[in-house]
Parts: structure tokens; sequence; C-alpha cells
């Protein structure tokens, strides 16, 4: 066999491996939650926020619902009570770049009255939530975080009567193309 044939064989062979191993790649993208993170290219996430609520009945069961937020509402109602629990969820999903990072963060504020009907009130900021990895090839569908039982943040001292309130939160969405959204949601109370 001639020099030139073996470097070509060789070249071939090299080139198959190559190819072999690039579609090895691809294929641990293929779980039907993850979408192949394309080079360049641009989409935008859709989001929607969720609420649930359960309530502890004093028979010591318990109810729950859980409704999604129609799009471009900014503003929901929940009840506060101490047998009421209420969590928000934001879900984020890009089918063609996927969703590499969700952040919630947002504050509160409330009034609490006392007996002689003297108010207080009361603000402060909620504690940051993340949800990021570290994915570039692959990158996962759709994700989720949530604030659960937001109500905690809202408790009156003692002997004061909690009137009226609530809680803003944001949540910025990052694809895995560096695309990034926001979302805001204020719950009253």
């Amino acid at each position: 066999m001639k020099t030139s044939q073996i470097v070509y064989l060789n070249v071939v062979f090299s080139l198959f491996i190559l190819v072999h191993t690039s579609c090895k790649k691809c294929n641990n993208c293929a779980d039907e939650k993850l979408v192949t993170v394309p080079i360049g290219g641009s989409s935008t996430p859709i989001a929607q926020w969720e609420m649930s609520q359960s309530v502890q009945h004093s028979n010591g069961t318990v109810t729950s619902s859980i409704s999604i937020v129609p799009e471009g509402i900014t503003l929901i109602n929940s009840s506060a009570a101490d047998s009421v629990t209420t969590n928000i969820y934001l879900t984020a999903t890009d089918t063609i770049s996927g969703i590499r990072c969700l952040k919630l963060s947002g504050g509160f504020g409330y009034t609490c009255v006392d007996n002689g009907n003297q108010a207080i009130i009361l603000d402060g900021i909620l504690p940051k939530k993340s949800q990021c990895l570290d994915l570039t090839t692959c990158c996962m569908k759709s994700q989720r975080i949530s604030y659960d039982d937001i109500s905690e943040f809202i408790r009156c001292p003692q002997g004061r009567t909690f009137t009226n309130g609530g809680i803003g939160i944001t949540c910025f969405i990052e694809n895995c193309n560096g695309q990034v959204d926001s979302m805001q949601i204020t719950v009253q109370f």
C-alpha cells in the first residue's frame, strides 16, 4: 500500500471518529426535558405565574387550590390568616434555547391595628432565591421556582390584627443564549 493511501485512510478514519464523537455529544440532549442550545439563536422565554392556597380547617382537614394567573395580570388577591398557606410559583419555558436561570426577589408591606385602632405599618425585603444551571450544550426546556408560604412574611405582632397588605415579586429569567426577561406580580392580602 502506498504512503498516500495510508494517509488518506488515516484522515478518513479520523473524520469518522470525530463525527461519531460529535454525534454522541448530541445524544446527551436526547432527554425530552432538554433542548440542544442553538449557537447564536435567539428566542424569548415564556413564563407563567401560579398561586396555590391551602386552608387548615378547625376539624383538622385541609383543602387546597391552585390557580394559574392569566397572562398580563400583575395583581392577584389572597387571604391572610394563620390557617391559610399561600405559595407563589413561576414556571419559565423556552423550547428553542432552554432556561438557564430563574431569580426571585421582592418586598412586602402591611398594616396592623391594636384594640384602640392605632395602626402600625411594617415592611421588608423578601429573601432572594435563585435556581441557575451551568449548562451550555444542552439546557432544560423548563424550570420552576417558588416562594413557599408567603403569608409568613405578613404576621402581625402579638395583640395586633392584620388589616391589609401586599407582597411584590419580580422574577428574572435567563435562557441559555443569554436572553433576559422579567415578570412581576403583586399579591394583595
